[in-house]
């Protein structure tokens, strides 16, 4: 019996059970005690007419015609006078003797000197019929005085009718209580489904809520508990759904940021099984898809030992490892639950490349600065000491090293002259003199002025004019160093006998122009960082021809400036084209558009 609406119709049945066979039962017993009061009632009055009329001043032979007239209230009522001994003397009974004998407690207690009253004593009857009856006997004394009883008056009377009439009232109570428990179970299964019908849909609507659906709203049948307790059920029904519309939305929005962060994040359980990684951290580990769980993590990227789930109270742990030609910064940090305990630990992958190639970028720039301006004045320190011990006498040896001194002189001051230049371009701090350059005259007047170097090496410099004017908008004297610097460079680092041509193309932004030689050309290793500074591809060669290894990375910066580009394509042993991208539409620089801006 699972159903509380059976169990509240069994209980309310069992209740009106037990209310009404309380309640026959008292009925019962009190009808049949007032019954048998008044039965006792008849008998005693009975006992009482038959002494004063028979008893009293008679003559015990005439009894039994005296005590056949004596007439009782009630019908069925038996009289009879017996003497000390239980003898019958006379009775109602019959007409003459013999007379019946008796044997009822109630006799042998009236030979004593008792009244008494019995019931429920069973005998026959004067026809031979068995019976039940009430019995009542008092001793009678003969005279005045004292002493022991002389008569028994013996009254008995029929209980049948009585004990019928009980067995109807019996048969009523049970009749009325089948009628009672009949209307008690329609009137049960009718509350009980009046409260369990907002219980059932109470429950059916938990369900529903139970499986995601947050929409619930009951109709309120009543103002009493269970109302209250279905507008309770709407209410939270409501404010949940409004909840989960915001967790999900919040859930949305810190999925949509976590997938669209540059950082890679990975979570791990306490065990050690992959609880979410976005797509970034699959990019930098290199894989389509994280399914590692932590374990197999550390190893598959060699991560130190000393990296494991339970870190305890150790806030963080940093660890650097490569992914292929990627360095991955991973920052572990544990995650607690409300007591404390290691609940989990969250991986923050950082992509390192860059920054550490700027590092290295940087311990290189440091190392190439100290080794360019250690070579000369390592130089200069040698030949001033040997000046100072004596060589200076020697007027043709010291005016051969005083001309050396120079040179390495000269050669520090183009490098700082380069530095400072680089650092005004990174600073910001270069303005340009922005003018018309007609590219056809200026590129003729570059080749003229460089052609007496090229035909020194028996090289061949050509230009050739476009079809129509090129006009750039450019600082003339930033634009003819750029030209100059890739010119000579042509020129110093190709072999004799080498042709360079310049020639002009253009597309719908930028004119284009070309600088293209015959020269050894540049490995594919090597192409991609020749604007880098101090980077050379033959360093010896490089500081022979009194090179610095900062003109590219100059012309490249003065180039930007300009809202242009320089571009190399090189094939190793059969030579380099430079391209030289100037914009048609004159250029909005950087500090014109911050200085409108302000």
């Amino acid at each position: 019996m699972r159903s509380i609406k059976w169990k509240l119709i069994v209980m309310y049945l069992g209740l009106v059970l037990i209310v009404m066979i309380v309640s026959g039962t008292y009925i019962l017993l009190s009808l049949r005690n007032i019954e048998i009061d008044k039965s006792r009632q008849q008998l005693e009055t009975y006992a009482e007419k038959i002494n004063e009329q028979v008893i009293e001043g008679g003559d015990p032979n005439e009894f039994q015609v005296k005590l056949l007239r004596t007439v009782s209230n009630a019908v069925g009522i038996q009289g009879n006078i017996l003497d000390a001994d239980g003898e019958t003397l006379a009775s109602t009974t019959v007409t003459e003797a013999p007379y019946p004998v008796y044997t009822d407690q109630s006799i042998i207690a009236a030979m004593n000197g008792m009244t008494s009253f019995s019931t429920q004593k069973k005998s026959t009857d004067s026809f031979g019929l068995l019976r039940e009856w009430m019995s009542y006997a008092a001793p009678v004394k003969a005279g005045t005085g004292e002493g022991e009883a002389t008569y028994i008056i013996y009254t008995r009377l029929d209980a049948s009718d009585m004990q019928t009439s009980l067995n109807e009232t019996t048969n009523t109570i049970v009749a009325a209580v089948a009628i009672a428990l009949f209307l008690a179970a329609v009137m049960g299964y009718v509350f009980a489904q009046t409260l369990t019908g907002p219980i059932l849909a109470l429950t059916k609507g938990a369900k529903n809520m139970a499986e995601g659906n947050m929409n619930q709203s009951l109709k309120v049948r009543s103002s009493d508990e269970i109302g209250q307790l279905t507008s309770s059920f709407n209410y939270m029904a409501s404010e949940l759904a409004k909840n989960m519309t915001e967790i999900s939305r919040e859930k949305n929005r810190l999925e949509i940021l976590l997938h669209n962060m540059s950082d890679g994040v990975i979570s791990f359980s306490k065990d050690g099984e992959l609880m979410l990684a976005n797509a970034a951290a699959a990019v930098m580990l290199g894989v389509e898809k994280m399914e590692m769980n932590f374990t197999e993590f550390i190893r598959a990227y060699d991560i130190s030992s000393s990296v494991y789930l339970d870190m305890g109270n150790e806030p963080s742990k940093k660890v650097i490892f490569p992914v292929g030609k990627q360095f991955i910064n991973a920052n572990f940090s544990p995650y607690y639950d409300k007591d404390g305990e290691v609940e989990g630990l969250v991986v923050v992958l950082q992509d390192i490349t860059e920054q550490k190639k700027l590092d290295d970028m940087r311990k290189e720039f440091v190392a190439n600065v100290s080794h360019e301006l250690r070579t000369p004045l390592t130089t200069v320190k040698s030949y001033t000491e040997t000046l100072i011990e004596g060589a200076i006498d020697d007027k043709e040896i010291a005016m051969d090293f005083l001309g050396i001194i120079d040179s390495e002189a000269d050669r520090m001051a183009f490098l700082v002259r380069d530095l400072l230049q680089l650092t005004r371009f990174d600073n910001k701090q270069v303005r340009l003199d922005i003018t018309e350059i007609e590219m056809n005259d200026f590129l003729n007047m570059t080749v003229r002025q460089n052609k007496i170097h090229a035909e020194a090496k028996g090289q061949q410099l050509s230009f050739e004019p476009y079809e129509h004017m090129v006009v750039v908008h450019g600082d003339r004297d930033r634009v003819g160093q750029v030209v100059n610097n890739i010119v000579t460079n042509a020129i110093k680092y190709s072999l004799e006998q080498a042709t360079i041509r310049i020639y002009i193309t253009e597309d719908e932004q930028y004119y284009k122009i070309h600088v293209k030689d015959t020269g050894m050309g540049i490995s594919r290793e090597d192409l991609p960082r020749i604007f880098e500074r101090f980077y050379r591809v033959d360093k010896a060669r490089s500081r022979a021809m009194g090179g610095t290894g900062l003109g590219l990375a100059i012309a490249k910066e003065i180039m930007e400036s300009h809202g242009g580009r320089l571009t190399a394509e090189s094939e190793y042993g059969k030579g380099t084209t430079m391209t030289m991208w100037f914009p048609k539409e004159r250029p909005i620089l950087d500090y014109e558009r911050e200085e409108s801006s302000t």
